[in-house]
């Protein structure tokens, strides 16, 4: 019995040796040249959240994803009639923009209406009057919206559906979504989240 434990034991001192001499002689200290590998977020549950998009801004010029590359993105959906929970959330942005002083120019806000059918090009020009100056509000065709909307995993539907009254209110998730440079998800936030606190997650991602 104790012959058996003795093997065993010299077959474990043994190959600790062999592994320890395999690292240390395959494994060099990370350079600016060296490769870093990025696991795939779904094996991390990550959410895929964001994508491509087309949309139309408050001045009637065509946007996509593109056109906000190399920024930091704020991203909010709500809709321009909303009477507390969008303000609240666009207030708040606004205010962190505010404080973030001359870092504020590398952020970029975003609105998307998740009501295309009131909020259109005029109307969403004067809604930004409000707010930061440096808002872009977006919509666009029914079928864009509703694809922005999945791609950012957005919940939107009329709380009075039968279509008999243009006074509706809409029921929706109320997200902040920031996004880094190159549109990918970070973080997200809730519409009370407070400007001191968006402003500190967006200082350690700058």
């Amino acid at each position: 019995m104790r012959f058996i434990v003795f093997m065993i034991g010299l077959i474990c001192i043994g190959s600790a040796g062999w592994l320890g001499y395999i690292y240390t002689h395959n494994s060099e200290p990370l350079g600016a040249d060296t490769p870093v590998i990025v696991f795939q977020e779904k094996e991390y549950g990550i959410p895929h959240i964001g994508g491509a998009f087309s949309l139309i801004d408050q001045d009637g010029h065509p946007r996509t994803d593109a056109d906000f590359k190399g920024k930091i993105l704020l991203v909010y959906f709500g809709y321009s009639f909303c009477p507390d929970i969008c303000p609240s959330a666009l207030y708040n942005m606004s205010q962190t923009l505010e404080a973030l002083g001359p870092l504020a120019k590398e952020i970029q806000p975003l609105f998307i209406t998740i009501d295309p059918t009131r909020d259109t090009v005029g109307h969403l020009a004067r809604y930004r009057e409000n707010y930061y100056p440096n808002f872009v509000m977006l919509t666009g065709s029914e079928e864009q919206i509703q694809k922005v909307m999945k791609a950012y995993k957005v919940h939107g539907a009329k709380v009075s559906p039968d279509g008999t009254t243009t006074e509706y209110l809409m029921d929706h998730s109320s997200i902040i979504y920031i996004m880094d440079r190159q549109g990918r998800f970070i973080a997200h936030f809730n519409h009370l989240t407070s400007p001191k606190e968006l402003k500190d997650a967006l200082i350690k991602i700058l």
